[in-house]
Order: structure tokens, then C-alpha cells, then sequence
């Protein structure tokens, strides 16, 4: 269950505040010890809200969200899951079944896992499940999805590589020009993360993008970076963390050529800022922060963000959609700053508690956009498992 409340939706004097309430009911079967069956239902809704109807991401009334079986020993060398199932890989940047949507993402499909020590690649397949209100869940028409994600470990010391390649397909798009035509794009890309000495942390993301949309070139990039440092503090480990997040934009919307680079289908909470606003493409974002466990029941968390335009001729994202450009450029590319802070509380272990608050100052490019309204959202969540 969710309380939000904002104001200041796509920079203008707007808001709403309402209730998020989402109730999973799971059922597992072993059959044997090689063959296992996974059910989930679930019941999203939403109270309070302004927006008629609500979005596809806040309501969904009792419907399966996952249902497979799955083939392969526990602690055997290979898997293999066939069904309605969720997806996370990583860090949830590309793909991942986001659970702060009330309603999440799922995939019907296939997904193959071969494992060795620490080394493992996941194969896998299908198509997006598209929530819809009324009636059953079905999969979204003319779309697919396919992709090879890899983990090694121990190649280098404390540290981790995952290698990957996605690949979407979709039917009937319209490029730059209006043409239609399929989307074919390919995502090649790793993720690196390990520890070194003396409390230090890091981690990094790299990914680019080929192919091509109704009949114009893709060419996107995109990267994640971050460096912390938890000091030795046994009661509170107080960790302090800068942060660097980019992605190509598209400057020239008749040129035949694709810049702006698409996110797949990510996990977007608290991924550039806890306010959720921004999309990853056309973006250069810089954080730093502090993380501070006050207790082992309490947690706190504080943040600065700031937001620039990759390319000064593309425009600002929100929830994956344009809100704001200056096509000549003269606008400027700095979007704003922002402050985060949040904390977590854990009364007992099936239950979690967390509320936070961000607030967005707009920068000059959207003081010459937009209305250049402020936003801030604060927002209490609470979890309980049974």
C-alpha cells in the first residue's frame, strides 16, 4: 500500500494525490525434484486519482501475473522455465520486472539458464504481457523480445562481469519521417561491479545500439557509473556514493538517423533521482549522496541530483515521452537539480516501511520551455508479507 502526492506534472501548476494498494497471492508446486510450477495472481488498484481512466501501471484488477513451469534440479547445471514469468538482470537499467509499478511486467515466454560455479548465462525469449483492466492480461500484439545474458565471476578478484545482447523486434512503427515499417534493434552492452580495498565500492554499465527503426539507422549509447566509499563503522557503515548516468539523444529528427537511445524495459524507480521524472535517453545525470543505517531496523538515505540535455536539439523525457524541446538549440541543456532524501523502517522481518520526498528545481532550458512549475512528490509506502 502507497500514499503519493506531487505537484508540478510536465512543469505546469498540476497534481494529484492518491492510494496505491497491490495484493499478490502465490501458490508453488514440486511435482518432483526436477520439475516445479509457479502460480501468481495478482490485484492492483488505485483510489483518489484525478486521471480517468487510471494509467495501465496503477490499476489492474485480479488477474495472473505469473504462471510457469520449470524443468532442471535446484542446484543442477541447467533450467529451463517455460510461461508467464519476470525478468531482472543486473541492476533492472534494460530489463527488469519493476515492483515499485503497482502493477509490475511480466513476459510469456521461455527462458533457458546453464550454469557453471560462477559462471552463467541466461538464453531467453517472448513477449511483454499488457496489463489491462477489464479483461484478461494478454501478450502485446506485434512485438518481440529476445536476448543472452552472461555472469562471470572470479575473473578478476572480487568483482563481477555480465555480458548481454537484446534484441527487440516490433511490427508497424513510424520513423522520423512518418514511413512505416518494423523496429529491429540490438542491444550489446556489460555491466561491471566489484570492491576494493579499503571500503570502496564500484560499479559500472555499457551499453550500445544498432539496427534499425522503419528504415532509419540506429545508433545510441548509454552508460552507468558510480564509485562509493563505506567507512569503518561496524554500527552505522555510513557509505558516501558519486554517480554518472548518460544517453544519447537525437538532434536531427528528419536526418534518417536514430540518436536516441531506448531503455528496453527497466526498472526506473530511484534510477536517476527518487522523483522518478526522467527517462534514460537524451540525458547526462550526476548524483551524490550519503546512505546511513541508523539502526538495524532503520535506514536513511540522502541525495543531490543534477540533470543536463545530452544534445541541446532533443528534448526532455518524462515517463519515456517528449515534453519539452528547443529545436534550434538556443534554449541551453541544463534541466534542473534535485533533492532526495528517504528512509526505510523494518518493525519485523515480513514487514518494511518507507517514505521519501524529492524536490525538482527547474534549470534554464525548461524556464524557456515550459512553465517551469517546480516538482516535489513525498510518498509513504508499507509492505507486508504474510
Amino acid at each position: 500500500m502507497r500514499v503519493e502526492s506531487f505537484h508540478g506534472s510536465s512543469f505546469r501548476d498540476l497534481g494529484d494525490t492518491y492510494l496505491l494498494n497491490r495484493l499478490r497471492l502465490n501458490l508453488g508446486v514440486k511435482a518432483t525434484p526436477w520439475m516445479r510450477f509457479q502460480f501468481e495472481a495478482q490485484d492492483s488498484r488505485v483510489f483518489g486519482q484525478n486521471a480517468r481512466p487510471a494509467p495501465a501501471s496503477q490499476r489492474d484488477p485480479m488477474d495472473l501475473r505469473l504462471g510457469y513451469v520449470e524443468f532442471g534440479y535446484t542446484e543442477g547445471w541447467a533450467q529451463m522455465r517455460a510461461g508467464r514469468q519476470a525478468w531482472v538482470f543486473g541492476e533492472g537499467r534494460l530489463l527488469a520486472d519493476p515492483n515499485w509499478s503497482n502493477v509490475g511486467r511480466s513476459f510469456d515466454g521461455a527462458k533457458l539458464t546453464l550454469q557453471h560455479g560462477t559462471r552463467k548465462v541466461d538464453l531467453f525469449g517472448g513477449i511483454t504481457v499488457k496489463p489491462d483492466g477489464n479483461q484478461f492480461d494478454r501478450t502485446t500484439p506485434g512485438e518481440h523480445f529476445y536476448g543472452a545474458y552472461g555472469s562471470l565471476g572470479k575473473l578478476i578478484k572480487d568483482a563481477t562481469i555480465e555480458p548481454y545482447f537484446l534484441w527487440r523486434l516490433e511490427h508497424d512503427m513510424k520513423n522520423e519521417r512518418g514511413i512505416l515499417g518494423h523496429w529491429n534493434g540490438r542491444t550489446m552492452g556489460f555491466r561491471w561491479v566489484g570492491k576494493l580495498p579499503y571500503g570502496l565500492d564500484y560499479g559500472g554499465e555499457l551499453a550500445g545500439q544498432v539496427g534499425s527503426y522503419a528504415g532509419d539507422t540506429i545508433r545510441a549509447l548509454a552508460g552507468h557509473w558510480v564509485i562509493g566509499h563505506t567507512l569503518a563503522d561496524a554500527k552505522h557503515r555510513p557509505r558516501f556514493y558519486t554517480e554518472w548516468n548518460h544517453a544519447s539523444g537525437d538532434g536531427n529528427p528528419r536526418d534518417g538517423r536514430h540518436g536516441g537511445f531506448d531503455p528496453l524495459f527497466p526498472s526506473t524507480h530511484d534510477k536517476l533521482g527518487i522523483a522518478d521524472l526522467f527517462t534514460w535517453i537524451n540525458l547526462y545525470h550526476s548524483r551524490s549522496g550519503i546512505e546511513y543505517t541508523l539502526s538495524p531496523r532503520w535506514k536513511l538515505g540522502a541525495a543531490y541530483n543534477s540533470y543536463w540535455l545530452q544534445n541541446a536539439r532533443d528534448g526532455v523525457y518524462v515517463a519515456g515521452k517528449m515534453i519539452a524541446r528547443s529545436a534550434d538549440g538556443s534554449a541551453g541543456r541544463h534541466i534542473g537539480q534535485q533533492g532526495d532524501v528517504q528512509a526505510t523502517y523494518a518493525p519485523t522481518r515480513t514487514t518494511q516501511i518507507n517514505g521519501g520526498y524529492g524536490h525538482f528545481f527547474p534549470g534554464g532550458f525548461l524556464d524557456r520551455t515550459t512553465s517551469h512549475v517546480p516538482y516535489h512528490i513525498v510518498f509513504c509506502n508499507i509492505a507486508q508479507r504474510f
